[in-house]
This record gives structure tokens, C-alpha cells and sequence, in this order.
């Protein structure tokens, strides 16, 4: 199946963007440059659900070099957007965070558990020198007027499964506010150039007809609702770390997030493929098993060895504990297991 990876990025961000360049007049330190907003798509890149980086493992230069951007321009970038707001210091227990605040306000909660509307910038931006290009010709309102098309194509694409975005060239020019020499220059780039995330494919009586260059897919299997199922348990799941008092690096909570997955969400999604109504039960059982499991680690932290092996362990544990009484839930999840002729874990014997 073809889909769409790429970076989230909320419409309340771009809109926020947008106004901030187009609508509000800044000192000259609060500008915004095209290599802070070059950072920010970075650091939306690499920031966890709750817009949150942790501070000790960032390597700015490291970042840079994998993402084939300019070090230099990106660190300047980088503390312009600590001017704008656009990045904030948070201290949270025991660690230091930097932390996207519009990313932060959209999380959804038990008040307010809609999800905002958001779309996806292609991983394959950062594959090329597009990036670079924008910054070379510090074009800020170029770079907002791509991701006002992506937006655009990955709506059409993601709620229609339409290929073709159409756009008026009189539309773009008047939504960009650039002089024709700039504009000609950004046609050039973003739908004419190389590296382009956007191909025309057919321009007649000023009308574009745009699509996704073949570069912003992936072919792979996508089950949309295990998706926004294992998002919730990994969210889950980091928001009862930071809540603790456990240290970890970000190569640990990978590897956290990794055990969960395998030991827990993916076992326990089976239950819900087998029987809709076992959902509720589910997310019951994974919640006690997550909290339990957390503190377990916490109570035990000075004296885990390899932090990442000693939670799934845990998981195991609790997961069998919790469903001891709950017999027709592990029942149904090992038929599951043996439907296929797998081996069935365990915590679910």
C-alpha cells in the first residue's frame, strides 16, 4: 500500500506562522528568518507527541549533518526561535525539555480528547536540498506558500484519496505577497525544480494541476486505526514517564516504546480485531498494566542494569498479573496467536 510518512504539523501551527509573518510587525531579533522556520520543521521532526525534546540528548550539529541542513545557519535559527516563543525551556520532575508550545496546547486530554486537524509534510523534504535552497535565498514566505500546497495535497489526498490539487496562479501570487521576480524564482523551485516535493502535472489558462512527487510515498502496509490505537498508548505511556521519576535518554524511550509495542498494544489490539466489544476491556487492561508497570521501574531504577529489557520484563509481569481475572480476554487473545500458527506469549497463556 502507498502512504504518506512524513512530519505532523497542526493547521493551527501554519496558520500561527503565517500571522506571524504576514499580519504582526516584529522587532529585528524576532523576525522570522527562513532558517528558523527551516529549525522549526526539524525540531516538529524530532519532538515526541507532546512536542517535547529532551534538552541533554539533543545534538543540534548531529541533527543537522543526518538532515543534510547548514549547522551554522540552523544553531542561529534555532535560538531565534527561543526570541519568537516559538521554543520554550520546561522543566518537568527531574528533566529539562524544550518544548514546542503549540504543539503542547493540541494535545488532546479527558476535558478535550478531539484530535486538531493536522496534515503531514513528507519525510522526503529533508532527502534533498530544498531545505538549503530556502535558506540560500532566505525566502520565509516561499517556504510557508509550500506548506500551504502540501497541506492542501495531503488533505485532498488523505480525506478524497485525490491525486491532483488544482490552484490558480493568480491565487498563489496573491497568497504569497511576493514580487514577480521572487515569484518566478519560487515557481522554479517548488514546482519546477529537482528536489521538488510537488510535480505539475499539467498548467493550462493559469490553472496548476498539482500532485505529490513519487519521492513523498512509502509502499507499505498501513492499518490506520492500529495507528491512532498504538499513538494513544505510546502517549500514554510517555506521559506517565515524564511523571515519574526514572531517567532515561532518548535511545531508551525508543527502546521503551519498542517493549510496548511488541509486549503489549500489538497482543492486545489482536483482541479487538477478534471482538469490537473487547475494546473497552482493553484499553482498561493497558492502562492499569502501563501504570503498574512504570512504577514498578521506578521503585526499582537504581538498580536496573539495562533499562529498556527490564521494562518489557515488567510488562510481561504485570500483563499477566492484570489478566488473571480477566480469563476470557487472555482466552481470546491466544486463540489469536494459535489462529495463525504463532506462538503465543507468555503473559497470555
Amino acid at each position: 500500500m502507498r502512504v504518506l510518512d512524513g512530519i505532523q504539523f497542526f493547521d493551527d501551527e501554519q496558520k500561527y506562522l503565517k500571522m506571524y509573518e504576514y499580519e504582526q510587525d516584529h522587532e529585528q531579533t524576532k523576525k522570522l528568518t527562513a532558517s528558523s522556520l527551516v529549525s522549526y520543521i526539524l525540531m516538529r521532526s524530532i519532538c515526541d507527541d507532546a512536542g517535547l525534546i529532551q534538552e541533554a540528548d539533543l545534538n543540534l550539529k548531529a541533527v543537522c549533518k543526518k538532515m543534510n541542513l547548514p549547522y551554522s545557519s540552523i544553531h542561529n535559527g534555532f535560538h531565534r526561535l527561543f526570541e519568537i516563543g516559538l521554543l520554550v525551556i520546561e522543566r518537568i520532575g527531574e528533566r529539562t525539555y524544550i518544548k514546542l508550545p503549540i504543539v503542547a496546547a493540541h494535545i488532546p486530554n479527558a476535558e478535550d480528547n478531539e484530535v486538531s486537524g493536522y496534515f503531514r509534510i513528507p519525510n522526503s523534504i529533508f532527502n534533498n536540498s530544498l531545505l538549503r535552497d530556502f535558506i540560500k535565498s532566505r525566502d520565509v514566505r516561499g517556504l510557508l506558500g509550500l506548506l500551504d500546497l502540501v497541506n492542501g495535497l495531503y488533505r485532498n489526498w488523505s480525506e478524497r484519496r485525490g491525486t491532483i490539487l488544482k490552484r490558480k496562479k493568480e491565487t498563489i501570487i496573491a497568497k504569497l505577497k511576493q514580487s514577480k521576480y521572487a515569484f518566478r524564482k519560487w515557481l522554479k523551485l517548488v514546482l519546477y525544480g529537482k528536489d521538488s516535493l510537488i510535480e505539475v502535472k499539467n498548467e493550462n489558462n493559469g490553472i496548476f494541476e498539482l500532485k505529490f512527487s513519487e519521492d513523498a510515498f512509502t509502499e507499505r502496509k498501513r492499518d490506520e486505526a492500529y495507528e491512532q490505537f498504538n499513538a494513544t498508548v505510546r502517549n500514554t505511556l510517555s506521559s506517565l514517564l515524564r511523571s515519574s521519576s526514572i531517567k532515561y535518554t532518548n535511545v531508551e524511550l525508543n527502546d521503551l516504546q519498542f517493549a510496548c509495542q511488541q509486549e503489549l498494544t500489538s497482543p492486545m489490539y489482536r483482541a479487538i480485531l477478534a471482538n469490537q466489544n473487547a475494546e473497552k476491556l482493553v484499553k482498561m487492561v493497558i492502562a492499569d498494566v502501563l501504570d503498574t508497570s512504570v512504577n514498578t521501574v521506578e521503585k526499582s531504577a537504581s538498580k536496573v542494569k539495562v533499562l529498556g529489557a527490564f521494562f518489557r520484563k515488567t510488562l510481561r509481569i504485570q500483563t499477566r498479573i492484570a489478566l488473571k481475572d480477566e480469563k476470557p480476554l487472555r482466552i481470546l487473545i491466544a486463540n489469536t496467536f494459535r489462529n495463525e500458527d504463532l506462538v503465543v506469549p507468555e503473559q497470555f497463556l
